[in-house]
């Protein structure tokens, strides 16, 4: 299962972080191959969602929330699945605002068979790499941006 990391520091703190993180209705603007959601049952663990992307419909389910911590959420497109995960922790600051930054870990696993040789060819695979990168510069320049 080919996985793909991306961590950024956001000038921001967590809580605001964790809102615009968690809120569907921003998820078109970074989350990566989301275009819109659509039937978001809850914002917790067990909440499902469906989303389109270049004109097909896929499903989420969050698999697990700690607040302000971490998000895990399984996407489905046909027969890809993909699990997105989302780790956030206080970080930067001054001796006296040591709260004003957040740090955000995101990976992403195409959960694909195929073995070793599977892992090895998509482990390289340049689309993904960029998709999460391209995703974390455009959730810290959102987030930033409020």
């Amino acid at each position: 299962m080919p996985k793909f990391e991306r961590e950024v520091e956001i000038d921001a703190p967590v809580e605001q972080v964790w809102k615009t993180l968690t809120d569907p209705d921003n998820w078109h603007q970074w989350f990566p191959g989301i275009e819109n959601v659509s039937q978001t049952t809850s914002i917790s663990t067990g909440g499902t969602f469906e989303w389109m992307s270049e004109g097909k419909s896929g499903q989420g389910t969050i698999q697990k929330m700690e607040p302000m911590k971490r998000l895990e959420i399984i996407t489905v497109l046909g027969k890809d699945k993909d699990a997105h995960v989302f780790e956030l922790q206080p970080s930067g600051g001054f001796f006296w605002q040591k709260d004003d930054e957040c740090k955000v870990k995101y990976t992403l696993d195409t959960l694909m068979g195929g073995g070793i040789i599977g892992n090895f060819l998509a482990g390289g695979n340049p689309k993904e790499t960029l998709r999460v990168k391209k995703s974390m510069h455009l959730l810290r320049k959102l987030v930033e941006k409020q």
